[in-house]
């Protein structure tokens, strides 16, 4: 399953906390806008203290060092990574879309990133402070660093890229409400001014799906609104932009003026050498055709493989295949707005209803998914086991019972998928055999993408819809819980004072028990069945050395310290 990232150019923006929390969107400015919601993001870690392990029960902690290659680092050679198809440009200021998550990042930086146990640190940052009050964060900035075009980074163009990210982005939209402005008061830096404290907006500012990297202010200046064009692809990154063809490929090269950061390597955080020459992203949409391109030498990194093809390449000794720390976790979303499902006791009944195995092992299949209720991935400091005997109940019975409770007469509950991406459909198509055995009457809708998110955007279009909840490395980032206006429009009072809480408090055990208390809420308000925690899979050649170490793959990796040698 694939989290669906759209965007809506015509979005107003919503100028207070309380009205980012409870004023109804459109769904594709939530995608966008509501991951942050009303704000007060920190990543996993960052407040807790220094070396702390995760906690909780965690099954994977920081992620286990996979394969590290011995020796040292080769240089030469063009990586050739197979990716899903080719975005019409590599703006991320302006979409977050996982292809151009994967290309952008190496090019652009960010001011902080999230190092091998989560927590946000430093990379164009040399470090920050936030004043007694929380009102005022001061960001010092790294000296000496260069753009692609030869231009030291400085606080002008920290600030140009801000401000041209805060309207259009997901992050930039949460901070809005609470900032008066943000200044430079010196050549290396940059002054948050905000109107009232803002949880760990460090963590806003980091590396991530559509996050803030950093551009050069004439280069933003002359793209104004638009797209940025080729020639604008200029960051201060490991790799450079050098040509895209469209549906052919987009090639970087080496930046051989990169000023890296001389730390260990840790998660996207640190050194970062970049001993490939090139790295070339080749659009190949059908699976099978990555899938032999691996086999065959074409291809030295697929971007996605489908369990059912790992079978064909798991005994050939030139390729590797790794099994990673969960990236997402599937959902059947709930229409809380209006029609059937805006009555609790039929969401109940559809959570009583479900079991989770059988819809993760058609949409991802055995030994690619693992079960457990936490609303937040297990490998972050957030899982918990709260409700955990509401969670993959598959009780028929009661669920009948919750049926006759709600007055169901059977009236159609319209389940909305797409045939476009297999796992969601999968999981849609068990979901409907275990709901109708429990009394409903489910007309499965499968249409195109594109007319699925234009009925899902009408409340009166819908009752029911499969998605997936993608990594994020905090409870905030995620729409459905910072958010009234994400996809089923969960918004009841008890939600919006706990959302309020994770996004103010400072004290970690505190957001602790705030996470907690809305997983809770979570299974008794049942806006959503939380189904299977869906395994990251890495395809790679042989090959490729020293990728696979403490490189997170989460939020898409970084071909840094990783080589091409002997197979």
């Amino acid at each position: 399953m694939r989290s669906r990232e759209q965007q809506d150019k015509h979005a107003t923006i919503p100028t207070t906390k309380h009205e980012m929390l409870t004023r109804p969107v459109s769904r594709r400015v939530v995608v966008r806008a509501g991951v942050a919601g009303a704000a007060g993001i920190a990543a996993a870690g960052m407040l807790r203290p220094a070396g702390a392990a995760p906690k909780r029960g965690s099954r994977f902690g920081v992620p286990a060092l996979l394969r590290q290659a011995t020796g040292e680092g080769q240089r030469g050679g063009r990586l050739r990574v197979a990716t899903t198809g080719q975005p019409a440009g590599l703006d991320m200021h302006l979409t977050a879309q996982r292809t151009i998550t994967l290309i952008g990042w190496q090019m652009f930086e960010a001011l902080f990133t999230f190092d091998a146990a989560y927590a946000t640190v430093p990379m164009l940052a040399e470090g920050f402070e936030t004043s007694e009050d929380g009102l005022t964060t001061t960001i010092r900035l790294r000296q000496g660093v260069p753009f692609h075009n030869g231009a030291e980074m400085v606080a002008a163009d920290v600030i140009a890229s801000f401000q041209r990210w805060a309207p259009v982005s997901s992050l930039g939209l949460a901070i809005s409400p609470f900032l008066n402005e943000v200044v430079e008061v010196g050549p290396h830096t940059v002054e948050f001014r905000l109107s009232s404290p803002l949880v760990a907006l460090p963590s806003m500012l980091a590396r991530q799906a559509q996050g803030l990297s950093i551009h050069p202010k004439s280069v933003l200046d002359a793209a104004g609104s638009n797209p940025l064009p080729d020639s604008g692809y200029i960051g201060t990154g490991p790799y450079q932009f050098v040509e895209r063809q469209a549906d052919r490929f987009t090639l970087l090269r080496r930046f051989d003026n990169y000023a890296s950061l001389e730390t260990e390597p840790s998660g996207y955080a640190g050194r970062k050498a970049a001993y490939l020459d090139e790295i070339e992203f080749i659009p190949v949409p059908d699976e099978a055709a990555r899938v032999a391109g691996l086999q065959s030498g074409e291809y030295h990194y697929l971007e996605e493989i489908i369990p059912d093809q790992i079978v064909t390449l798991q005994d050939n000794p030139d390729v590797t295949i790794e099994i990673l720390p969960p990236r997402s976790y599937g959902v059947l979303i709930m229409n809380t707005a209006t029609g059937l499902m805006s009555d609790v006791k039929m969401r109940q009944a559809v959570l009583a209803a479900i079991a989770v195995e059988p819809t993760a092992q058609a949409s991802h299949g055995e030994g690619y998914f693992e079960l457990g209720p936490g609303i937040m991935m297990p490998q972050t400091v957030w899982n918990s086991d709260v409700s955990a005997e509401m969670y993959n109940q598959g009780n028929t019975e009661k669920a009948r019972q919750l049926l006759q409770e709600a007055g169901y007469n059977g009236t159609p509950v319209r389940l909305l998928t797409t045939q476009e991406d297999l796992g969601d459909y999968n999981a849609a198509v068990v979901a409907q055999q275990q709901l109708e055995e429990a009394g409903f009457t489910i007309e499965l809708e499968v249409t195109d993408e594109a007319t699925m998110e234009e009925n899902l955007e009408s409340d009166d279009r819908w009752e029911m819809t499969t998605n997936a909840y993608v990594f994020r490395p905090d409870p905030v980032l995620i729409p459905a819980f910072a958010s009234c206006a994400a996809d089923g429009q969960w918004c009841s009072d008890p939600k919006v004072a706990v959302s309020q809480r994770l996004q103010t408090e400072t004290d970690f055990e505190a957001r602790f028990a705030a996470l907690e208390e809305l997983q809770r809420l979570w299974y008794e308000e049942a806006p959503a069945v939380k189904l299977a925690n869906n395994y990251g899979v890495a395809a790679l050649s042989s090959q490729v050395q020293g990728l696979l170490g403490q490189m997170h793959f989460e939020i898409e990796p970084e071909f840094t310290n990783c080589w091409l040698g002997d197979a």
